[in-house]
């Protein structure tokens, strides 16, 4: 500013850097609409943001990406229902399966961007990438093939450890299937990158049990709750290895619809729904290397929602869904409908209206192909929302 002159008759303008204006984008928030609002301002910085160095560094400095919204299943597909609003919110048919499945198949669950269902008519699983639109059909192996009422699974990245993990089109896909007896479990892992199946490992159960629930996955692990048996079934991706835990003696659980596995500070943690309450436990070990499980935190539901008792959630409720990527709970409450609650914060989001979701599955993904969000003209789209 020259000697003299008045300070609010300055004008500021950003150097013409590159280098800047790449760490300035690195700030905007990692929302479906931030890049591409930007990309409109000019060529130069439309440039800057497609290119895949910036991309890259984009994604490893948000490592935790937003929800775009959820999956429900529904007669013959999933149903994608978004969350986001305006201009970040995604429509339904962007994310809608690529073809329609048979009139019997089983969603999976999401994870690093990628979602997974099995057909069981065709006895096959299709993994699917929506940001991208990629998918892939992959045959169960022969030893899969019976039984079709109880399968599970899970879909990871390949990269899961890496920090642009929703970037890798390379995926790892679990297969869990309980026998015929329902006394006995096996489990057989999948990689993109080889194209083949692993070993099948296989373990008794003390008594019958199901899946029910979709897994959940902590560290290097994936876990499923065994309904009936009141178990969880571990499966450690490094050794293909399978091992049996028993959930807290004293909870005294009952059915299939009010208990959870999730992840709690970075260890396998349980949430157990009794009335409007949930306790949330945390497996730790002890001196001696035994695992045990600790309370860690019981939430009223009615005090966090300024709900009455006499509600019919008090026996409706359910546990619908977990954001691992965002730590937040999913509960379905009759009459008020789907409530998401973030739980380090306790803060409560109402996702659906008076709607009822027995199970939800959370897609969290850094969207940032293309211009368009909401449907219509791209760049029409865009500048209408600016």
């Amino acid at each position: 500013m020259s000697e003299g002159r008045h300070p609010s008759t300055a004008r500021a303008s950003l150097p013409d850097d590159d280098d800047l204006l790449g760490e300035i984008f690195l700030r905007l928030p990692p929302l479906p609409s931030s890049l591409p609002r930007a990309s409109l301002v000019c060529k130069r910085w439309r440039r800057l943001l497609c290119d895949p160095a910036f991309l890259r560094t984009f994604r490893a400095r948000h490592h935790k990406p937003p929800m775009l919204g959820f999956f429900a299943a529904r007669a013959r597909s999933p149903l994608f229902i978004p969350t986001l609003s305006p201009p970040d919110r995604i429509p339904p048919a962007r994310f809608s399966l690529p073809q329609r499945l048979s009139n019997s198949w089983k969603f999976l669950g999401c994870r690093h961007g990628f979602v997974a269902c099995l057909d069981l008519n065709r006895m096959e699983a299709l993994v699917w990438k929506p940001v991208t639109g990629s998918h892939h059909h992959i045959p169960f192996p022969p030893e899969f093939h019976q039984n079709k009422c109880n399968y599970n699974g899970a879909v990871l990245s390949s990269a899961a450890s890496d920090s642009h993990v929703c970037h890798s089109s390379a995926f790892k896909l679990v297969l869990a299937h309980i026998g015929s007896d329902y006394k006995s479990v096996s489990v057989c892992l999948y990689e993109s990158e080889s194209g083949k199946w692993g070993k099948i490992g296989s373990t008794s159960l003390t008594c019958v049990s199901l899946f029910y629930r979709p897994a959940v996955m902590v560290g290097n692990a994936v876990y499923w709750f065994l309904h009936f048996s009141n178990s969880i079934l571990q499966f450690d991706l490094d050794g293909q290895s399978l091992a049996i835990m028993k959930t807290p003696e004293d909870t005294h659980v009952t059915g299939y619809s009010h208990i959870h596995a999730v992840p709690h500070d970075n260890k396998l943690g349980l949430a157990i729904l009794s009335k409007l309450s949930i306790q949330f436990w945390e497996s730790e070990a002890d001196l001696d290397g035994v695992n045990r499980w600790v309370l860690r935190q019981t939430v009223k539901l009615h005090n966090l929602l300024s709900l009455s008792m006499d509600i019919r959630a008090t026996w409706q409720t359910v546990i619908s869904g977990f954001d691992e990527d965002n730590n937040s709970i999913f509960l379905s409450l009759p009459p008020i409908g789907v409530i998401m609650i973030q739980l380090e914060t306790m803060q409560c989001l109402k996702l659906l209206e008076g709607r009822y979701m027995d199970i939800c599955y959370p897609s969290t993904s850094l969207y940032t192909a293309g211009l368009g969000i909401d449907g219509g003209d791209d760049k029409a789209e865009m500048l209408n929302s600016t």
